[in-house]
């Protein structure tokens, strides 16, 4: 049957693939901004390197002024 097919695709999804088409089948109309402002978000991240915010993170955690004595 061709329900079992979609069903069988559906469940090759990633989980974030599968809420993308949750997203799509709830919402009744996706205008072209909301796909243009998806593009523009999608690479938001691109340029930030990773390792040096965990770095960073983690050194102004240790510098923290609120901190409160506990030794991680």
């Amino acid at each position: 049957m061709a329900i079992n097919r979609i069903l069988n695709e559906i469940k090759k999804l990633t989980p974030l693939e599968r809420n993308k088409l949750r997203i799509i089948l709830d919402t009744e109309e996706i205008k072209d901004l909301d796909i243009k402002l998806s593009k523009k978000a999608a690479g938001g991240w691109a340029d930030i390197d990773a390792d040096k915010m965990i770095e960073d993170i983690y050194r102004n955690r240790e510098n923290s002024s609120r901190r409160i004595g506990a030794d991680w």
